[in-house]
């Protein structure tokens, strides 16, 4: 037991790293390529080599993703808390928080996620209509092969 403590110190796990901007606009480049992933008042670039798939906050269960590894992952975290929901449905009971599909459970599925050349670039944009509002995309971009 004291080997593995000591070893875990000297080794080094990766998961998927999350850099978080706050932008007035929505123009995003693949900083590896110089691809356009989006920009200001068109689509997602869902053929950009780099993106493994994205996720947008006012449709959290409904993200693009289109490679099949992190697409099993997510089926299963959504398989799994769909289970636990309607077993507490079923036995009456109050839904474990960690079933729960917000934004906190999103977050940490990335942070799960275990794939070092990856990398989640969380951009929030903020502006006025009708009203203070924002949006956060989450983009799961490869940064070595593509």
């Amino acid at each position: 037991m004291i080997f593995l403590l000591l070893l875990s110190k000297h080794l080094k796990f990766k998961a998927m790293q999350i850099i978080e901007l706050e932008l007035s606009h929505t123009n995003f480049y693949c900083p590896v390529t110089g691809e356009a992933i989006s920009k200001d008042n068109e689509m997602v670039n869902e053929a950009a080599k780099s993106l493994k798939g994205y996720w947008v906050s006012e449709i959290l269960l409904e993200p693009f993703i289109k490679d099949n590894q992190l697409k099993k992952a997510w089926e299963t975290l959504v398989a799994d808390c769909e289970a636990a929901e309607e077993k507490a449905e079923n036995e009456d009971s109050e839904l474990d928080e960690a079933f729960i599909l917000d934004i906190d459970r999103i977050v940490k599925f990335f942070k799960d996620y275990n794939t070092p050349t990856s990398v989640v670039f969380e951009i929030t944009t903020s502006g006025l209509s009708h009203g203070p509002n924002s949006s956060t995309v989450w983009y799961v971009i490869e940064m070595d092969k593509y």
